[in-house]
């Protein structure tokens, strides 16, 4: 992987977290790692990351054939009610 790699970018946000995590850093340090990893991150707080997971886990149930007519209906309906177009 090249220096400017996106695993580059990842692996830079995974060490800001654990930083955030980690008893044994300074709550400067902490505080440092917080605001970098927030400018890294591509969604603003959890809330919004786990919106997007809930709109792909919709989206992959619309597609899986193992999920009931019923079943795609109703993720149908939840990604229309958080304003998502079902594809």
């Amino acid at each position: 992987m090249g220096r400017n790699s996106g695993g580059s970018q990842e692996n830079k946000l995974r060490g800001y977290k654990a930083a955030t995590h980690n008893p044994r850093v300074s709550e400067q340090a902490r505080a440092h790692a917080q605001q970098e990893a927030d400018k890294m991150s591509n969604y603003g707080s959890d809330e919004e990351r786990h919106e997007e997971n809930v709109k792909r886990g919709l989206k992959a149930a619309m597609h899986n054939p193992r999920v009931s007519e019923g079943g795609r209906r109703g993720a149908k309906d939840k990604l229309n009610e958080m304003g998502e177009p079902a594809e």
